[in-house]
């Protein structure tokens, strides 16, 4: 597992009050709850695109200033994989990352809740947003040779899950990036707060009555791969505890994949997609770090 000098050095800039990136995200704290991401102003997508018949199956494709290809972020939002919890409340991420120069395609998919979904409709899901991709408006301006699969939260898990099993008809992503992922599955069943105990609602029950789904859905790639993964997680997280990212994080560097990981000290779960908090300078570090021309 390494650490990466450059998030080291961002977040010394953050901690220390530094100019530009960092200064401006000083302005909430890392504390910031899910009703300060939700006031936030919303952007417009350039384009909706459709991957399926059902209401949530959808994509919302943000593209940056200019006619350059751009590299590419498949988005995926959290909410403990219950459809009381859509995209809305990430497309202020979507629009900062877009003003950073990458192209955004923000995914919908069927949740909890919904006909068809939980496992294994939500995962096909993501995988066909994926395939849509490949056909998205603007082609010219995705450069899907740099692509990034980013997700919080529930979206953290499907993000890491669709990593290792990425439509063969697209290039593989370059990166697939965690923001306070659920990444053990059985852990977080066993527990008792509002996320978890929807956790056996998305497998169609416990570890021990649906242990196929638990397997299947399971993040953790099963051999080689050129993708490298990066986890950020915020120290005093009540909703996915950073325990779920260090043990992913350790599990990776035992089976010889390339890993980062940042443990945010005096962070909650919701700063991490927060655009003006100081986890944001670190997540774009990560991403400028692996996708830069």
């Amino acid at each position: 597992m390494r650490k990466s000098v450059l998030l080291a050095g961002l977040w010394a800039a953050v901690c220390l009050g530094g100019a530009g990136a960092a200064a401006e995200a000083e302005r909430v704290p890392g504390s910031v709850g899910f009703s300060a991401v939700a006031a936030l102003p919303v952007p417009s997508p350039v384009a909706t695109v459709r991957y399926g018949p059902a209401e949530p199956q959808f994509a919302e494709l943000y593209l940056p200033a200019g006619s350059a290809p751009a590299p590419v972020l498949v988005l995926v939002h959290g909410g403990c994989w219950l459809n009381a919890y859509g995209l809305d409340h990430i497309r202020p991420l979507a629009g900062a990352l877009t003003a950073e120069g990458y192209a955004v395609w923000s995914v919908e998919y069927r949740r909890v809740g919904d006909a068809g979904g939980g496992w294994p409709g939500t995962g096909e899901d993501v995988q066909a947003a994926v395939v849509a991709l490949g056909n998205a408006p603007f082609a010219a301006r995705l450069d899907l040779q740099r692509t990034a699969v980013v997700g919080h939260s529930a979206g953290g898990h499907l993000a890491l899950w669709l990593a290792s099993h990425w439509p063969k008809a697209l290039p593989a992503p370059t990166l697939a990036l965690g923001l306070a992922p659920i990444t053990d599955l059985p852990a977080y069943a066993a527990g008792d707060n509002s996320c978890e105990v929807a956790t056996p609602q998305f497998l169609g029950g416990l570890p021990e009555t649906a242990p196929a789904a638990y397997g299947a859905a399971d993040p953790l790639p099963q051999g080689p791969g050129e993708t490298a993964f990066a986890l950020i997680h915020g120290a005093d997280d009540p909703i996915v505890a950073p325990g779920q990212s260090e043990a992913f994080a350790q599990a990776l560097g035992r089976a010889g994949r390339a890993v980062t990981l940042e443990i945010l000290p005096a962070h909650g779960h919701f700063a991490l997609i927060h655009p003006h908090s100081p986890a944001y300078p670190v997540l774009t570090g990560v991403l400028a770090e692996v996708l830069a021309p």
